[in-house]
């Protein structure tokens, strides 16, 4: 008998209280009286035995979280023999507060006699599960309401699981696909993906935003952006992949839309900067229907624009483009008639011809008769050129071999285009308007000076010979300012030719060598006799500057500064020059202690017939600055200002030591 009762204490021990499953045993009224190590560390604490009833939890709930009776406890049901509890699930509360999900198996304990004599309760923490589950679930519902397809495959490439998303881009429902291989939704030309892909995924490596095409169940290939990663069991064993599957389509489509747009900004931008560049109109025009027809991809087209000749006859001249050589053979005449042009476009719209054979005159714009390499031009989309003034002044034509190409924003980017050609067009006429005028207006300065000459030059002959004669004090004082001002009228005139000779190309240059610093100090000599108001001082003319240069232009630049430094100060009464040189060049500065300019006055200050506000009641046509600029210009030097209001200006000046042959 003691050997069983030994036996029973053993299984008793490696059976409840070795057990890894939570378990105890209350007598028959509920006290806990047994409860093993598993039990204690899922309450979190030690139950005193005896005295703490139903369980050791420090509250039970039910599993929605309320708090639960203990009459309603599986415990308290089995021991009121009102039921034998099983696989209830429950939620406890440990000591520190947590809380974790169990199931509970209640049952009674009965003598041989089949008396109740107490209650055995064992809980399985299903916590970690329940998260589990939540989070599948969790997962699941986002799987399944992704927009992208979501899918799982063994690493033999076979299917094995498949969303919505999925059933959405390709076509086949979970029962069609689930069990097939992967290769189903794979071009045939594209086989060999699968293997490269599957080697990755063996290797461990995922496959991130890969670029391919996949077919759908109607035979459609779409363009699809793919990430696959490799699944692993809970061994980390890679047991397959998961990939996610986005229809690119769309994003395709909006890149092409992007990259059209970009290239029809680029395309307008060309023309632009060849309209802001080019004077030539021909050439423009040939540029504009050159970038537009590859734009629109048309196989020919054509920009029939008006120009005038000399005479005023107006006539239609053409450019042409296109996409094969050979098409128009030289010597071949595009000709489009007055009478025809303003019937195609008697409203002011783009006009479609969807078959150019039935349109005899448009027919005729593509067709060269006995050429066998022409292109059989089928359909046709004419833009009109109108000027600002809405009258018609040329067309373009678009010969396409195939029907129905053109959309609306075809359309609307040709009117564009139109516009700026119209614009381009008036420009050209007003150019060359402006052009005919400036012409007549050097013509007739240059003539007006050569007739004012001859009466000037005989006056100034007898004022001298009467300057040699005797007259009284005052008459020669007279006398003398007449002369002066005769003098003053010769420079401007002097002036005015030299504006005609730059503006048409005929300002003459006789290079010579000389030293920079003696010439300075021969017109500084003459300011001393003729200066009555201002001492120039000349700094640093000892050193090398001997220059290549033509010796009369570099010194009326040098009278111009000098006069405008002692003209624009007239409160002041020192200029100060100073000349510096290095191995390349030679530089000057003409100071003075005048009225200053603000900035805007120094960008503007080299700018033909400009004189500072505030000095038009002093002599000058604005001219001196702007032929000294020329002049520097023309021997490769540069030419600037500083100056602040009411401190002075400093003009300055650097030529080269040799002109480029």
């Amino acid at each position: 008998m003691k050997e069983l009762d030994a036996v029973d204490d053993y299984i008793f021990k490696e059976l409840f209280l070795a057990s890894p499953v939570a378990s105890y045993i209350c007598n028959p009224v509920g006290h806990i009286i047994a409860y093993n190590e598993a039990a204690e560390s899922l309450w979190g604490r030690r139950p005193e035995l005896g005295v703490v009833k139903w369980s050791g939890a420090t509250a039970i709930y039910f599993p929605d979280g309320r708090p639960m009776p203990v009459e309603e406890s599986p415990m308290a049901l089995v021991l009121g023999e009102k039921e034998e509890t099983v696989d209830v699930e429950m939620m406890i509360e440990r000591s520190d507060g947590v809380r974790r999900n169990v199931l509970v198996f209640a049952k009674p304990i009965r003598s041989l006699s089949g008396q109740l004599i107490g209650g055995h309760n064992t809980l399985v923490d299903i916590t970690d599960y329940k998260l589990y589950e939540e989070k599948q679930a969790i997962l699941s519902e986002i799987v399944q309401s992704s927009d992208d397809a979501i899918v799982s495959k063994n690493l033999n490439g076979i299917i094995m699981s498949w969303n919505t998303g999925a059933q959405r881009i390709f076509g086949y429902s979970e029962d069609e696909i689930v069990g097939k291989s992967i290769e189903v939704l794979i071009p045939s030309y594209l086989k060999n993906e699968e293997q490269t892909i599957l080697h990755e995924i063996r290797e461990g490596r995922k496959v991130d935003h890969y670029q391919t095409i996949r077919v759908t169940k109607s035979g459609k290939e779409i363009p699809v952006s793919l990430t696959i990663s490799p699944m692993r069991n809970k061994q980390g064993q890679i047991v397959g992949a998961s990939k996610i599957a986005r229809d690119i389509s769309d994003q395709i489509q909006r890149e092409q839309t992007i990259q059209f747009h970009e290239q029809q900004l680029e395309t307008l931008h060309a023309i632009g900067k060849v309209i802001s560049e080019k004077l030539d109109t021909p050439s423009i025009i040939q540029t504009v229907i050159d970038s537009t027809t590859n734009l629109v991809a048309a196989d020919v087209g054509l920009c029939f624009y008006r120009v005038t000749d000399e005479e005023g006859h107006s006539d239609l001249s053409v450019a042409v483009a296109t996409r094969e050589a050979n098409v128009y053979p030289d010597g071949h005449r595009i000709h489009l008639e007055d009478g025809i042009i303003h019937t195609i476009f008697s409203g002011e719209d783009a006009v479609r011809f969807d078959d150019v054979c039935e349109v005899p005159y448009i027919r005729s714009l593509f067709q060269v008769p006995g050429h066998s390499e022409a292109i059989s031009i089928r359909h046709c989309l004419a833009i009109p050129i109108r000027s600002s003034d809405k009258l018609l002044i040329g067309a373009m034509f678009f010969g396409y071999t195939r029907l129905e190409v053109f959309n609306t924003a075809d359309e609307v980017m040709m009117r564009n285009i139109a516009s700026l050609v119209a614009v381009t067009l008036d420009n050209a006429r007003l150019f060359e308007e402006v052009n005919a005028l400036n012409l007549k207006k050097n013509e007739f300065i240059a003539l007006a000076s050569h007739e004012l000459k001859t009466p000037l030059t005989t006056t100034k002959g007898y004022l001298q010979i009467l300057e040699r004669s005797e007259i009284d004090q005052v008459g020669r004082r007279f006398l003398t300012k007449a002369l002066k001002q005769l003098e003053r009228i010769n420079a401007l005139i002097a002036e005015l030719l030299d504006i005609s000779k730059i503006e048409a190309g005929k300002l003459s240059f006789h290079m010579e060598t000389f030293d920079l610093s003696e010439m300075i100090l021969d017109v500084v000599e003459t300011f001393h006799f003729s200066s009555q108001t201002h001492t120039i001082f000349v700094n640093n003319t000892h050193g090398d500057y001997r220059v290549v240069a033509d010796r009369q232009r570099i010194e009326q630049v040098m009278i111009n500064l000098i006069t405008n430094a002692i003209k624009y100060s007239p409160d002041a009464n020192n200029v100060h020059i100073t000349l510096e040189s290095s191995p390349s060049e030679v530089s000057v500065q003409v100071k003075d202690e005048g009225m200053g300019m603000s900035r805007d006055q120094q960008e503007k200050v080299f700018a033909r017939f400009y004189q500072v506000e505030g000095t038009s009641k002093m002599a000058g046509l604005g001219l001196g600055l702007y032929l000294s600029k020329e002049i520097i210009d023309r021997h490769g030097g540069h030419i600037g200002v500083n100056s602040q209001l009411g401190e002075g200006s400093t003009f300055y000046f650097s030529i080269p030591r040799n002109q480029d042959k």
